[in-house]
């Protein structure tokens, strides 16, 4: 083989070798998974509007087949989609949220993020509603009262909104059933789902003993599927997809457990339902 013709087949295998190791050093984010954040920004219903930005940490490091995504203390951004208050006529007020980029190990990502609730009472809710929707409504959370509780966990209210809409918000405000004020302290504990997958760079650090690690690879939701349908927690195929009647069935299981009912594949999860993984051997 001439030399040109050699060294142009070692280029392009050692181009193509590189290519491979960058793209083993990304890692993506599924839709649907929980984010717990801490609240940087004070807001309050009678002062922010509609558009306002505010920000929060990430509470703890997110693992994905323990390749870590999201460092603990990376920043979220988020912003204010809706406001009702009385000064607008509302007997009780509200604010949605969304959430919008990331910022995590200094570099930036555009992300979308909506506002849930890991409280069990409101989680329970959740799941019951996500089985009864119609066509174009989806599960709404907003924040609502005082902001905070005891445990800094943020006021939360689960509904059903229209797409593109805030029904729940509206009836809120119409209701008269809440305090006239939100407050969001720094400190707040807020609960974010990814509402589209994200990819990330993913990062060398050694694992924190409070970081979460999650399994998204096929082979182990197809053995967290057949497990679930034997104990009547999940009545579809093993596809090994992670789709919504998954996440929907495990944390049904987490509620069941005492655990927090995130709907992703924890490790704690997948421990407790038996499930081998490479990284459990």
């Amino acid at each position: 083989m001439p030399r040109v013709a050699t060294v142009l087949m070692l280029a392009a295998s050692l181009g193509a070798a590189s290519a491979s190791r960058a793209a083993a050093h990304d890692v993506t984010v599924p839709k649907g998974t929980f984010l717990e954040l801490t609240a940087r920004s004070d807001f309050d219903s009678d002062h922010v509007k509609k558009g306002d930005r505010f920000t929060a940490t990430v509470t703890r490091g997110l693992r994905v087949e323990d390749q870590l995504a999201i460092p603990a203390g990376s920043t979220v951004t988020g912003e204010i989609k809706s406001v009702r208050a009385p000064h607008d006529g509302a007997k009780s007020a509200a604010i949605g949220v969304k959430f919008e980029s990331l910022d995590a190990a200094g570099k930036a990502y555009d992300i979308e993020g909506i506002l849930v609730s890991l409280k069990a009472d409101e989680r329970k809710r959740m799941l019951e509603q996500q089985g009864k929707l119609l066509t174009g409504r989806h599960v709404d959370v907003i924040l609502i009262g005082g902001g905070t509780e005891a445990d800094m966990r943020a006021d939360t209210l689960v509904g059903i909104s229209g797409l593109d809409r805030d029904d729940l918000a509206d009836d809120w405000a119409k209701s008269g059933l809440g305090p006239s004020s939100v407050h969001v302290r720094p400190g707040t504990t807020l609960t974010m789902q990814f509402d589209k997958s994200a990819t990330l760079a993913a990062q060398p650090a050694a694992r924190a003993a409070e970081d979460r690690n999650i399994y998204v690879s096929s082979d182990t939701i197809k053995s967290l599927q057949r497990v679930l349908h034997g104990r009547n927690y999940y009545a579809g195929e093993a596809t090994g997809t992670l789709d919504q009647a998954t996440r929907d069935a495990i944390a049904r299981f987490q509620l069941d457990q005492g655990q927090a009912a995130t709907g992703d594949a924890e490790q704690v999860t997948v421990q407790a339902l038996g499930v081998t993984t490479a990284g459990l051997r």
